[in-house]
């Protein structure tokens, strides 16, 4: 059952989730298609499906609640934002790259934040039909395609060891390179959105996250709470807490998995130089 909050009734969170979803849908119409794409000024790719997602839920949220802020991948930032109380982070399909290639490796990830933190957010995956949906105090939970709503937790694994991660091999390798660390074995796989791979494994499907690159905060926020709410914990490489609706919204490297395993790899991920700018081209 859709709990209301402090800040949005019942109706308002059914819309919300009704928005999200009719967003994804908006998205898998372009799916598959011969779909104009370009790079943008920071060499990140574009579509006109990620702009039409973005019009899309630009209308609907400001119209949900107007006295939100605004922060999403596909709009000019407007730092009156950090003057609101609340504000929306959008990202209309996370997963660009993958979407342009036609791999099912995307989703629509909105979340409202407050005081720097996620205090509600959702992930929509409109080829699995799977809505992850979590919000502050109430744990985190996946609606599936039948409108089944399902809790969710994270693995108990705690041995870094042979764990399941959704990482890139190849920056582990140059990073155990650049820190003259060596790394424990693990069972590398990956997928492209990053809010996907921090809902993988919210619900247990994966053990591990870890990225080595600078993420945008509407990348990150909806996970965060979701993560959160299922048990786990994501955080920066030093295991501190991410904050968001910064001037710059950026986040750095950063480490999701559930609670037992999280402290054992910040173990680890301590001993890295990170670096300041993205030496993983291959």
């Amino acid at each position: 059952m859709i709990e209301k909050t402090d800040i949005l009734s019942r109706k308002q969170l059914a819309n919300l989730h009704d928005i999200v979803c009719e967003a994804g849908q908006i998205g898998l119409s372009y799916f598959g298609k011969n779909i104009k794409n370009w790079q943008k000024p920071d060499d990140t790719p574009i579509t006109e499906a990620d702009l039409a997602v973005n019009d899309f839920l630009d209308e609907r949220l400001k119209a949900l609640m107007p006295e939100f802020g605004w922060l999403s991948e596909e709009t000019i930032d407007n730092l009156e934002r950090q003057n609101c109380e609340h504000i929306w982070v959008v990202d209309p399909i996370d997963g660009t790259k993958a979407f342009i290639k036609g791999m099912a490796e995307w989703v629509v990830s909105v979340a409202i934040v407050k005081d720097n933190r996620p205090i509600l957010g959702l992930i929509y995956d409109p080829i699995a039909q799977i809505l992850y949906y979590a919000q502050q105090g109430h744990g985190a939970f996946i609606i599936n395609e039948q409108k089944q709503q399902v809790k969710i937790q994270p693995s108990i694994k705690d041995n870094v060891h042979e764990a399941s991660i959704l990482a890139y091999k190849f920056h582990f390798d140059k990073m155990t390179s650049r820190s003259n660390y060596i790394w424990p074995d693990m069972q590398y796989q990956i997928v492209n959105s990053m809010a996907m791979r921090v809902a993988l494994v919210a619900c247990g499907e994966f053990d591990a996250m870890v990225s080595f690159t600078n993420k945008g905060e509407w990348d990150m926020a909806a996970a965060d709470i979701i993560i959160h709410e299922a048990g786990g914990l994501i955080t920066d490489g030093f295991g501190q807490m991410l904050s968001y609706n910064k001037i710059k919204p950026s986040l750095p490297h950063m480490v999701a998995a559930g609670a037992n395993l999280h402290p054992n790899i910040i173990k680890h991920t301590s001993n890295f130089n990170f670096p300041i700018d993205n030496i993983f081209n291959p």
